[in-house]
């Protein structure tokens, strides 16, 4: 392991990249026309009984184990929080294509548009002490949860990591991660020498294996892989111009593109059923089900401690739990959430707030994105997204007859990207689009970045710890871009490592 450059660790900005200061939203696409939609269109596709809500859990599994559904959320929460932005477009927002961008460039984002683990390390052990048991992550001392005020409450880095019972596990594997590696990777060095300061070791250790995992475990699975392969192999190419739209802000900060935060990085949602098995006892857990104790913000009882043989492919003799399909078909516990400050019924519905939003902050027609990312050189064509296929459509063209649009030529972002994925891919992974937006923006934050994993791995100068990813693997950039099925460092050893599982996915003895 290379050693990291000295650097302190007390009150600064978030570690990691010169870009991740907190930031502002932006537009990959600012002069694009942006597509309003009322409330009663969002209502029709996406609101309770629209087209997108799944009453009886009909839409098919994909081939992703349910563990990367919270892992997704994870990551989001790492790189953006909007705490400011409207869920309604404001007056006159239809007329002026200059309102959107204003707002979009003004609203901001209270994470870094990095992967830099911001969401754990807040501001290290000093700025952040509450986190921290010395250079240690704090974890509660049964070892199954997160440390907790004596009110119960987190003490993590973002308290959103604590809104279900499955983020609050994978934040607590990060602090686990992070842990080991400082105790059995790192603590053995030389203190003295020179430039050598273990915590930030240990950091930067653990963010470059989420970073690697994040590309080549979590996108390549959820991605086109005609998509990925094209993105990846610029990304690793240091005399390639990626990401192709993406640009640092004239203060040289990493902005959060709107078309990614309200739409392409939704795609966690999408992914999400009613219920899951939680371990051997407990094989029907819903989501939120406050009775249970999964709706999160509270202590984890012993019998809630999750088996991961059922979240991940960690033992070769246990399937995991796949996720949802890749489709617009939205679980009914998602259009029925349990908002606070609002008794309109739409408002519960995720999908219905994804659309609203989006619409609010300008965001363009899926058509007229698609386009562009062509233009830019992504390898994908506009979809015919063929609505008048889709069950209960003339539902939503009885509002539209109101305004007179027409959808097909000019579909809100955010349903392209969940029809498209169901028509190109039969729900397996992501559709073109979505797959461009993704690995343009995770990418970009990489290729931008100024301490990612993805230089010095391309260099030659980093590679993931022996002791974490799979026994006698090896990280050929050509097997890990075009080989579908190769994943030599997942999700999963990650967490057999922090949490110190053996080849079976249970307890060490």
């Amino acid at each position: 392991m290379t050693a990291p450059p000295p650097c302190h660790h007390g009150i600064a900005k978030a570690r990691g990249c010169s870009n991740i200061a907190v930031g502002k939203f932006s537009h990959l696409f600012p002069k694009l026309k942006p597509l309003v939609i009322t409330e009663d269109e969002a209502a029709a596709i996406g609101g309770p009984g629209g087209v997108m809500h799944d009453f009886d859990s009909s839409s098919a599994d994909s081939t992703v184990p349910v563990g990367y559904i919270f892992f997704a959320q994870f990551v989001d929460h790492d790189v953006t929080l909007d705490v400011s932005s409207a869920l309604r477009p404001g007056p006159d927002s239809s007329q002026k294509t200059e309102v959107h961008k204003f707002v979009a460039e003004e609203l901001g984002n209270v994470r870094s548009a990095s992967l830099d683990l911001d969401c754990v390390y807040g501001f290290g052990p000093e700025g952040s002490p509450q986190i921290y048991a010395g250079e240690h992550l704090a974890v509660a001392a049964n070892g199954i949860d997160l440390e907790r005020s004596p009110s119960g409450i987190a003490l993590i880095g973002d308290p959103r990591n604590d809104e279900n019972i499955f983020i609050g596990q994978i934040h607590l594997a990060m602090h686990q991660l992070h842990n080991r590696i400082f105790d059995e990777r790192v603590y053995q060095r030389d203190i003295a020498e020179k430039g050598w300061r273990r915590f930030e070791a240990a950091q930067r250790e653990t963010r470059y294996h989420y970073q690697f995992v994040v590309l080549f475990d979590f996108l390549k699975r959820i991605c086109d892989p005609t998509i990925f392969a094209f993105a990846a192999k610029k990304l690793c190419d240091p005399k390639a111009k990626f990401p192709l739209c993406y640009e640092a802000d004239k203060h040289g900060k990493l902005p959060m593109p709107v078309e990614f935060s309200t739409a392409a990085y939704r795609v966690g949602h999408t992914m999400v059923r009613d219920s899951y098995a939680l371990n051997e006892r407990h094989r029907e857990v819903q989501l939120f089900d406050e009775a249970f104790g999964t709706l999160g913000f509270t202590a984890l009882p012993e019998e809630l401690v999750p088996d991961w043989r059922f979240l991940l492919a960690i033992d070769p003799c246990v399937t995991p739990h796949m996720s949802k399909a890749f489709d617009p078909a939205f679980a009914d516990e998602l259009m029925n959430l349990p908002i606070v400050g609002s008794r309109n019924p739409n408002d519960r519905a995720l999908a219905f707030r994804n659309l609203m939003r989006a619409s609010a902050l300008g965001v363009a027609s899926g058509q007229d994105i698609a386009t562009q990312m062509k233009l830019k050189g992504y390898p994908l064509d506009v979809t015919d997204l063929k609505l008048d296929d889709v069950h209960e459509w003339k539902r939503v063209g009885a509002v539209l007859h109101k305004s007179g649009k027409d959808l097909s030529k000019h579909t809100p972002l955010f349903y392209y990207l969940m029809r498209e994925s169901e028509l190109v891919s039969g729900g397996t992974h992501y559709g073109p689009l979505g797959s461009a937006l993704l690995m343009e923006v995770f990418g970009g934050m990489l290729r931008l970045c100024n301490d990612s994993f993805l230089e010095p791995f391309v260099n030659g100068e980093w590679t993931p710890d022996a002791c974490i990813a799979k026994p006698n693997a090896t990280f050929e950039k050509d097997r890990l871009i075009g080989e579908q099925d190769y994943y030599p460092l997942d999700l999963g050893d990650l967490v057999r490592f922090a949490k110190r599982l053996d080849s079976a996915g249970r307890p060490a003895a």
